[in-house]
């Protein structure tokens, strides 16, 4: 039997890159657990043998899967990816039955669960469960990762070639050879060697981390553009916010959701308004705050967005995060549905301008220096500003299948991270498979939210 081959990208142990050790980081603290989770739902059970067959390929042909993290001694800089010497398949692919009568409620009620469980910071940092007894005859597939291990662009474009059989992405560069685990005991040299090791280490990341900083900012014509948008990037997250009132209260509990809409015509209701498909669906949950907003009697003009925003090249498949974020004024005023798109297009227009590759690179390799607990105590002060994260990414084909069994549709859930709601979207055909991830606390009743939901994409899809 032939090893698969691995995919480029996937396949060197190594240091994370910044971006993914500020994720990786998040998990320390319920609030801001950074876990992804994306729901498949068959028209059919798979054969159970075959399923974990296509697991047990996916590790091998994206040895990601395989690898665990290995945290910093002085848990400061990035922590490396390195081989899980007792990997185990079945510690991460799990079979279930759902109960009786095995409707979307029971459903949802497993997803959050799941994606509400930590990982075993030991082994790698993912678990996909086959859930079978979905309305009798069906059956679902829940994939959760951690987001170090990859955006959920890459996620999904590496889940795409393993369901159609795209051939894997070369490599962009040449293998190297597995690093030692950082958590491995020393041999040979004395404790204050290997103490004096990780302290010379620690301060090296420092140096090289500033070291890129000031390149950045310093180059040639850098003083200019660049500087500018360096300093914009920041200015841009860290600018004041006037968060709702009525979305103030946070807690780590979950409370999950899925909505399904036509892909053309969310498309037809962009193009007719002059804005694109992301700026439409966008609007729409907006639309929805303004209902519930207005419902408990708050008038707001805006509420703080956070949008994330690839950086990806198409040619750049490889696991990590290569991903950034804009902030917005979200509208939520009492506005027409043309009119709130076009606000809202004009807006992520105007905060992407501010995104720079390079800038938003170094800054996540600086900030992977501050210190564990620091980062664990700072960051859901600083997220918990944001009311409301909106994700957009793309999805399967609706040729998708999972170990044999056809994909009917697909709904990812991305994580709050302090948010009042992160609402996600993918596309599956024609079809938008929407992932509400609502914050029980911040919105107190989950259900109304759901109608108004539905009532604002209606409105928005009406005008296309």
């Amino acid at each position: 039997m032939n090893e698969p081959r691995p995919d480029g990208g996937w396949t060197s142990p190594g240091p994370m890159s910044g971006t993914d050790t500020l994720f990786w980081r998040l998990s320390g603290n319920p609030l801001t657990r950074p876990h992804v989770t994306w729901l498949w739902l068959l028209e059919s059970p798979p054969e159970w043998e075959d399923f974990v067959r296509a697991c047990d390929g996916a590790t091998r042909r994206l040895p990601r899967l395989r690898h665990r993290v290995a945290e910093t001694p002085l848990r400061t800089g990035t922590p490396s990816w390195t081989p899980d010497t007792g990997f185990r398949l079945s510690r991460h692919v799990h079979r279930m039955r759902l109960p009786a009568p095995g409707g979307q409620r029971e459903l949802l009620d497993l997803v959050e669960w799941r994606a509400s469980a930590a990982f075993d910071p030991l082994h790698p940092p993912w678990e996909i469960t086959l859930v079978e007894g979905y309305q009798r005859d069906r059956a679902a597939a829940v994939l959760t990762w951690h987001h170090s291990v990859g955006d959920a662009v890459t996620i999904v474009a590496a889940v795409r070639r393993l369901m159609t059989g795209g051939a894997p992405a070369e490599t962009a560069g040449p293998a190297t050879a597995p690093p030692r685990d950082p958590s491995a005991p020393h041999s040979g040299p004395s404790r204050r060697t290997a103490v004096s090791r990780l302290v010379g280490d620690a301060a090296e990341e420092a140096r090289t981390a500033l070291r890129a900083g000031v390149r950045a900012l310093t180059a040639p014509g850098a003083t200019g553009a660049g500087a500018r948008i360096a300093g914009g990037a920041v200015a841009q997250l860290l600018q004041p916010l006037s968060s709702s009132p009525l979305l103030a209260r946070r807690s780590p509990a979950l409370h999950y959701g899925l909505l399904t809409v036509s892909l053309p015509g969310l498309k037809a209701a962009g193009k007719a308004a002059g804005v694109s498909v992301t700026s439409a669906y966008v609007s729409a949950i907006l639309g929805a705050f303004h209902r519930y907003h207005d419902h408990h009697g708050f008038v707001r003009d805006t509420v703080p967005v956070l949008v994330p925003v690839s950086l990806r090249e198409p040619h750049e498949t490889g696991a990590g995060n290569l991903v950034a974020a804009v902030v917005i004024p979200g509208p939520v005023g009492d506005l027409p549905a043309r009119a709130r798109m076009v606000r809202v297009h004009d807006a992520v227009a105007e905060a992407r301008s501010l995104v720079a590759r390079g800038a938003c690179t170094v800054l996540a390799g600086m900030g992977a220096l501050v210190p564990r607990p620091l980062y664990e105590r700072l960051a859901p002060l600083l997220l918990r500003r944001i009311d409301v994260v909106v994700t957009s990414v793309p999805g399967l084909p609706a040729t998708a299948r999972a170990a044999g069994a056809a994909v009917v549709n697909a709904v990812p859930w991305a994580p709050r991270g302090g948010a009042a709601a992160n609402i996600s979207m993918a596309s599956h055909g024609d079809l938008c498979g929407i992932g509400t991830n609502l914050d029980p606390a911040a919105i107190t009743d989950p259900g109304l939210f759901h109608r108004f939901l539905e009532d604002s994409f209606e409105e928005t899809l009406g005008h296309g």
